[in-house]
């Protein structure tokens, strides 16, 4: 979660400490990378993801949908 504040100093810092009384993550100066909240198991999940439609080991979705609507 991304929180952006454009307020005097003081208010600033009030808010700082809500937000890390509620341990929400905050960021005033840079960008945040959502996959930092990332389980590892959901990160490797997404590099095997990639790397099979990089190596072309995927289905389109019409394919897929063309399959089960067959089947079923």
């Amino acid at each position: 979660m991304k929180i952006v504040i454009e307020a005097d100093e003081q208010y600033r810092n009030m808010f700082l400490e809500i937000a890390n009384s509620i341990k929400a993550k905050n960021s005033f100066n840079e960008e945040a990378d959502f996959s930092d909240d990332l389980p590892g198991h959901m990160i490797k999940g997404i590099i095997e993801s990639r790397n099979q439609i990089t190596s072309g080991e995927f289905l389109s979705h019409e394919e897929v949908m063309k399959k089960y609507l067959a089947k079923y």
